[in-house]
């Protein structure tokens, strides 16, 4: 299903948390090689663990992710990232 999210956090080893818009988080591996930075949006299928896509909404341009956990709080995103 396609959702909204927003980049929170880009660790320098392509590690991504993204705070969907119910509130709950993301944790994801990048694995493309475009710059993402926080308060991006981007809308994309994200809600389901796996390989998944999404695209910024300014941009129109288009990311790959691995998706590792959804439905996260923020901390247990984090905790994970670190």
């Amino acid at each position: 299903m396609q959702m909204q999210s927003t980049v929170e956090i880009v660790s320098p080893r392509g590690g991504v948390v993204l705070r969907a818009a119910d509130g709950s988080y993301v944790l994801a591996q990048q694995i493309d090689a475009k710059p993402l930075r926080a308060a991006q949006v981007l809308v994309g299928t994200l809600d389901d663990v796996g390989i998944d896509g999404a695209t910024d909404l300014d941009t129109g341009a288009s990311y790959q992710f691995f998706v590792e956990a959804y439905g996260l709080s923020r901390e247990a995103a984090l905790m994970a990232l670190a």
